[in-house]
């Protein structure tokens, strides 16, 4: 990387690289949880050739790069009824329960952050909460997370958005520390995209996605952090979701009903022209715009935060994207080299744990930390960035050092 003139930049597209949080802020804890239900390949090759666009499952993790999607119960349940009872790939657990909320979830996962931190539920002060397919308007999952801890009734913040609502409540978390305004902040994430915010049959999008929640720890620490976010509603068409209204649920009822009835008629085409058109209740997703503006938005994050820090991307051990999906996550690595001078061993620096739980929006880095503390690869003292992007379009990332936690086994192999 070449280092530009002071108060210069290189020609970024997205990042507005003057505005930024520089904090000392630390990551104490880290907690995650996927549900036990599985959905495979097989199913979305079963959908796709009913429609008349036939794909195997070796085609599908061909493209792309994913094997299996972790999801609660009553998510299976819903894809078994969207597309027949003879649909292969949905596989049940019989330890799991019947239905799951994402505020179960998300507790879980706060109580395993608390718990690698070896810290105590009562000391939180501040929860911020963020998640992409909330379906809880109030309260909200901060709300109730908050209240089935048991802590009493402190602050308990919500951001909605879609998957890099997690690199914006890392910046807001830093500025309530850095305000002295709370110590120890739980920030909890939790995703339930597929039955939630789009259309199981919508199988080039729906096809990308698992479950899970996670939470994140953090208090005033002794070192800087930076983190940087942005946003650009010019885009979104690239990637757009809009809340169905009180006033649209009719409407919406009938489409859905005539989803299934094309679905069971195998008249693909219909199906996806109905789908591209109606603008309510189901996410949009334009691939080639995705696929040409995320990987430069969190390329250009992590590229201005290491100029803000003075880190040399040699001294970077770890980039840890959002896991929106595997070509997406190489892009970002190719480039950092080809446009930003990085060096070739940028490209192994790159997490990409997608291939076992899919695209889980804002949960999403927090289980790709989790993989790499599983295999050994997290160091005390290294440095590491924490990219994402998101539809709206929002972009950002969180350059930090990550330091051990003091009980992994509470993360790693869990009670509970």
């Amino acid at each position: 990387m070449t280092f530009t003139t002071e108060g210069q930049w290189p020609s970024y597209t997205y990042i507005v690289p003057q505005i930024y949080t520089r904090s000392k802020v630390r990551l104490v804890g880290l907690g995650t949880y996927t549900p036990k239900g599985i959905i495979t390949n097989e199913f979305f090759a079963h959908i796709s050739t009913r429609l008349g666009d036939p794909r195997k499952a070796e085609d599908l993790e061909r493209v792309t790069g994913l094997q299996t999607r972790h999801v609660r119960t009553n998510t299976l349940d819903l894809c078994r009824s969207m597309a027949g009872d003879d649909a292969p790939g949905l596989i049940y657990h019989p330890d799991a329960p019947a239905e799951e909320s994402l505020v179960d979830m998300a507790v879980i996962a706060a109580k395993r952050a608390v718990a690698s931190a070896g810290r105590a539920i009562s000391e939180i002060d501040t929860v911020i909460g963020a998640s992409s397919s909330d379906n809880d308007a109030f309260p909200t999952i901060a709300g109730w997370v908050q209240s089935r801890l048991g802590l009493p009734p402190v602050r308990a913040t919500m951001l909605r958005g879609a998957c890099a609502c997690q690199t914006e409540a890392f910046q807001i978390c830093a500025e309530v520390l850095a305000g002295s305004s709370a110590r120890l902040v739980l920030l909890v994430t939790s995703e339930g995209l597929l039955p939630n915010i789009m259309n199981v049959l919508d199988w080039k999008t729906s096809s990308l996605f698992g479950e899970g929640a996670a939470a994140f720890l953090l208090e005033r620490g002794d070192e800087d952090t930076y983190i940087i976010n942005g946003a650009d509603a010019r885009l979104a068409q690239s990637l757009i979701y809009q809340t169905p209204l009180r006033k649209d649920v009719v409407e919406m009822a009938e489409v859905d009903i005539k989803i299934r009835q094309l679905y069971r008629e195998g008249r693909g085409k219909e199906l996806a022209q109905l789908l591209s058109t109606y603008m309510v209740g189901y996410t949009k997703m334009n691939g080639k715009e995705v696929y040409r503006a995320a990987p430069r938005a969190m390329a250009e994050s992590v590229d201005a935060l290491c100029r803000h820090a003075g880190v040399h991307p040699d001294e970077l051990a770890h980039i840890v994207p959002h896991q929106a999906n595997s070509r997406i996550t190489r892009r970002l690595g190719e480039l950092l080299i080809n446009d930003y001078g990085w060096p070739e061993s940028t490209m192994e620096k790159l997490a990409d744990n997608f291939r076992y739980y899919g695209n889980l929006s804002n949960a999403s880095i927090a289980l790709a930390l989790t993989e790499l503390l599983r295999q050994g690869q997290l160091h005390d003292g290294e440095w590491m960035a924490l990219p994402a992007v998101g539809g709206g379009m929002n972009y950002g990332s969180w350059l930090l050092r990550y330091h051990a936690l003091k009980n992994p086994d509470a993360l790693l192999n869990p009670e509970e």
